[in-house]
């Protein structure tokens, strides 16, 4: 059953890597931001980053099902803040025009993320969901992170002519 959801294999990470992108871009755009001049508190970047590690902390102690739910909230969440900073400080750069159009900006990139996450989310589901009709708990799923390990391709011999035997 398991090898019905194979084809997402290349996906089984892809919340994890989003959050942490996203974790990275918000801090740097946060700072950006603050050194741009932008009224905000200079230790809101520090705090945030302290806010990041708690929440990977979090996302890892939950059930595999879960944690690609977790991971997208995260990736959505700073990824459109990252968007909005770093649009409030070009804004600022340039006059400071268009700084509530920013908050727009990151609300979209946001939502966008969001929806790009729905798959994996969806899959995660549906993996708990067949983890419970089989009555298997520790099923692999292919799209899991650490659900399924690849076994090892079979080593062919080479058979050589002088090797052969006649009857």
């Amino acid at each position: 059953m398991s090898l019905a959801c194979a084809w997402c294999g290349p996906r089984a990470q892809e919340a994890e890597a989003q959050a942490r992108f996203g974790a990275v871009a918000d801090g740097v755009a946060g700072f950006v931001g603050v050194a741009a001049g932008l009224p905000l508190n200079p230790l809101l970047p520090g705090v945030g980053l302290a806010f990041k590690a708690a929440t990977f902390q979090h996302a890892e102690s939950l059930p595999e099902t879960e944690r690609p739910r977790a991971y997208a909230l995260a990736a959505a969440s700073w990824q459109g803040s990252a968007a909005g900073n770093a649009c409030a400080a070009a804004s600022v750069l340039s006059g400071g025009s268009f700084v509530p159009t920013c908050i727009a900006v990151g609300a979209a990139w946001g939502w966008k993320t969001w929806s790009d996450s729905e798959r994996e989310r969806r899959d995660s589901e549906r993996c708990e969901v067949l983890r419970a009709f089989v009555g298997k708990p520790k099923l692999p799923c292919a799209f899991m992170p650490r659900g399924i390990e690849q076994a090892a391709a079979p080593a062919q011999a080479v058979v050589a002519a002088q090797d052969l035997v006649a009857p």
